[in-house]
């Protein structure tokens, strides 16, 4: 009887465990996206990077974003070749600039691998991408690691990673 115990809350036990993983991902899925915001809810340090980055141009769109369990503010406006998107964290750090770009000012490389993906009519942005590399010496040995605004580490194959992770990476 007591064998039946044990096993009865032990499955009752992982069941509540289960659920509460289940809810706790939905939960943090829910939290992570994109969402329209006016400029009066875009803190003054993000607001103060966008317009630096817009430069003269009127910032036309705002939205808030959440990815990685970070926050992040996104302006929008229109450039010599079209819509321009600027991300920049909640202190106003570039994370990265997109820019729509005729095909004509996209390199011929590009344009053909996408057109081998993509077959014809495929549109174009150019996506600059903020990276900060450090170096530094550790164990004797020269190191460099190469992080985004948000502090994720970027490693070599072009992933921001979650978590700091020491790669290894040596000069």
């Amino acid at each position: 009887m007591a064998r039946h115990y044990v096993i009865a809350v032990s499955t009752i036990a992982a069941c509540l465990v289960g659920a509460l993983l289940g809810f706790a991902e939905d939960k943090k899925e829910a939290e992570e996206g994109e969402r329209s915001v006016k400029q009066a809810e875009v803190p003054a340090a993000a607001l103060a990077g966008l317009k630096k980055i817009a430069g003269n141009a009127s910032i036309t769109e705002f939205a808030e974003e959440v990815e990685h369990g970070h926050k992040f503010y996104e302006g929008s406006w229109k450039g010599p070749d079209g819509k321009v998107d600027t991300l920049v964290t909640e202190a106003g750090d570039v994370v990265e600039i997109e820019e729509s770009l005729p095909s004509a000012k996209i390199p011929a490389a590009v344009r053909a691998a996408a057109e081998k993906e993509a077959g014809q009519g495929a549109t174009f942005e150019r996506k600059t991408l903020y990276l900060y590399e450090i170096h530094f010496k550790k164990d004797g040995k020269n190191q460099e690691r190469v992080f985004t605004a948000d502090a994720r580490a970027y490693n070599e194959s072009g992933q921001a990673t979650e978590k700091n992770e020491d790669s290894g990476t040596e000069k």
